[in-house]
């Protein structure tokens, strides 16, 4: 008898789950068009030891987190936008949420991302930073011995940037279910 009821319930009172879900939907989707949309683009460096052996790797994955930390540091980010003219602040670039380094000790590699809302400042920013550091560890290289010397390259330069934020498609799909369970 109760299953009878409970079908009895949702044919009588099914359209207000159905509402709700669509209302909620439709919230999510127009509060995910008013945000700005925040593109992110990525390079990833490999990073190589003049020669193959043990303890030069070992010394470069013990540098890698420093050699990382030297991109996003005050002096570093003022040189790039000095280079490419940009009309920010080195803090702008360092509120958490525009450059973003990560370090990859197993293959050696250092991935730089940039948000920003425009698509074309993010992509010109981030080859700037990988280029600008390129430079930098080639001028270090040529104080060092050619044996020790660490060699710097991008794997693929940044050439477009994906969206970010907001996440349309997830943020309606999560209102429609979160509208449903109300």
């Amino acid at each position: 008898m109760e299953l009878q009821e409970d079908i009895r319930i949702i044919r009588r009172r099914g359209w207000i789950v159905v509402a709700l879900a669509l209302l909620t939907a439709v919230a999510a989707y127009g509060f995910s068009k008013a945000q700005v949309t925040i593109y992110e683009a990525s390079v990833k460096l490999t990073v190589r030891p003049a020669r193959a052996d043990w303890g030069l790797s070992n010394a470069l994955s013990a540098l890698l987190r420093s050699l990382a930390g030297d991109i996003t540091t005050h002096s570093f980010l003022q040189d790039v936008i000095d280079r490419e003219q940009l009309d920010m602040t080195t803090d702008d670039l360092l509120d958490g949420r525009t450059v973003f380094v990560r370090d990859e000790g197993s293959d050696f590699t250092i991935q730089i991302t940039v948000r920003d809302p425009s698509d074309k400042v993010a992509v010109n920013l981030v080859n700037a930073i990988a280029d600008l550091f390129i430079e930098k560890r080639e001028e270090w290289n040529q104080r060092q011995n050619k044996s020790d010397r660490i060699e710097v390259e991008i794997r693929d330069r940044a050439r477009s940037a994906d969206v970010y934020s907001p996440k349309t498609r997830f943020n309606v799909a999560a209102g429609g279910v979160l509208g449903g369970l109300i």
